[in-house]
């Protein structure tokens, strides 16, 4: 059953004003990530229209899509803080103590929690609509991912999150939310390249703590199969582990195909096919990178890292490949930088800063036929924040990258 949305039938009205920026289109590179980047939505800059929840929270961009008529679509959650928990809700004390001193408004009113948005934009990212509810779930939720598939089909990959936190089990009044788990992830489709979307499926977890994602762009095999990683806990664990899942009719059914675990976490992992038709998988917190020869079924640990042993935690990442043959990984390490490997991530470059002012999270990307990479990312991890919108391209020297303006393709 397709649940109809706003989502395609929303009157465009595009701002011209994009942050105060004024993009010079003709121009074949920008100097600075500030000249570049676009904002798209924020707490102060097309902001979305009030709901019982909104606060200073635009933020968590689940990624960035072309539907197949062309338009870009940008998905990000709404709310009032770093999770925006419904109502009611429970905090372990000492971590409620904790958050509240942090400055986390634990008692802001908020029904349904955050929402699942989406912005469009219509020339190529240079300027975006006003934000749009993509799903309200009764508990708080925010996209991870969205993807089109060969056949048009378009993807929405979400998160919920329960209203309770720091229990290691649910607590009474919340063991029939999401199967008494503290996050699990959905699916939303639409077939008419964005017009309606079914109601979001649930998908059984692989653990019985919580599964969750953060903006990995899914992978098309040659055989149409698609490839998406997650996270997961097992209740009583204090580690993390990855999963793989893998649905063969464009997303109607998923099924987790490979368990991957280690002493330390796996978590937050970014899958990528590289040039050879192997499967490599990057993972916060420390850039660790795997191998798959079977298409995601089993996974070999190589001895390499994105980031020196002991430097700033490594977070969010993406992964790209280029034509010929070239990695490229994009976190939050501090703040948002860009690390280039030549030889299938056997080593990396030193990290390049993307943008310093920011801390980043990207979401999930858009490669352009020219190569060029469209992102998005967010300007800090607590209210009020913003999403950021760059375009930028690694140089033919494989050594540093140029940043290129949003509106051209």
């Amino acid at each position: 059953m397709l649940a109809h949305s706003n989502f395609t039938s929303l009157a465009i009205a595009c701002s011209s004003i994009v942050c105060g920026l004024t993009l010079n289109c003709d121009a074949q590179s920008l100097a600075t990530v500030q000249e570049a980047r676009v904002c798209v939505t924020a707490a102060d800059h097309n902001r979305p229209a009030s709901f019982p929840g909104l606060g200073d929270f635009v933020g968590w961009p689940g990624g960035v899509e072309r539907l197949p008529q062309g338009d870009l679509v940008l998905v990000h959650s709404a709310g009032y803080w770093h999770s925006s928990f419904a109502q009611p809700r429970q905090i372990e004390p000492k971590l409620r103590e904790r958050w509240l001193r942090d400055g986390w408004p634990l008692d802001f009113a908020a029904p349904t929690g955050g929402r699942s948005m989406f912005c469009r934009s219509l020339d190529a990212g240079k300027t975006w609509s006003a934000p749009q509810t993509l799903h309200d779930h009764r508990l708080d939720d925010g996209p991870h991912a969205i993807f089109t598939c060969r056949d048009g089909t378009v993807l929405c990959f979400l998160g919920v999150q329960a209203s309770w936190y720091g229990y290691p089990t649910a607590p009474a009044a919340f063991r029939n939310d999401i199967d008494g788990l503290n996050t699990k992830q959905f699916v939303m489709r639409s077939t008419d390249g964005g017009k309606t979307w079914s109601e979001p499926m649930g998908l059984a977890s692989p653990g019985d703590f919580y599964e969750r994602a953060h903006g990995g762009r899914p992978v098309q095999l040659a055989d149409g199969g698609i490839l998406w990683a997650t996270y997961y806990q097992v209740a009583g664990e204090s580690h993390l582990r990855g999963a793989i899942r893998r649905s063969d009719d464009s997303g109607k059914n998923w099924r987790v195909i490979s368990r991957i675990s280690r002493e330390g976490n796996i978590d937050e992992p970014a899958l990528v096919q590289l040039a050879d038709g192997r499967l490599m998988l990057v993972t916060r917190p420390d850039g660790a990178v795997y191998y798959s020869s079977d298409e995601g079924v089993t996974w070999d640990a190589s001895p390499a890292r994105v980031v020196p042993a002991g430097s700033a935690k490594f977070k969010a990442p993406q992964l790209v490949v280029l034509g010929d043959g070239t990695v490229v990984a994009i976190a939050t390490c501090s703040n948002l930088r860009v690390w280039i490997s030549k030889d299938a991530g056997a080593h990396w470059s030193k990290g390049i800063p993307l943008d310093t002012t920011s801390y980043g999270y990207p979401g999930s990307w858009l490669l352009e036929k020219d190569e060029s990479i469209v992102l998005p990312y967010c300007a800090s991890g607590r209210a009020p924040n913003r999403i950021y919108l760059v375009r930028l391209r690694v140089n033919e020297a494989r050594d540093g990258i140029e940043f290129l303006p949003l509106g051209k393709r």
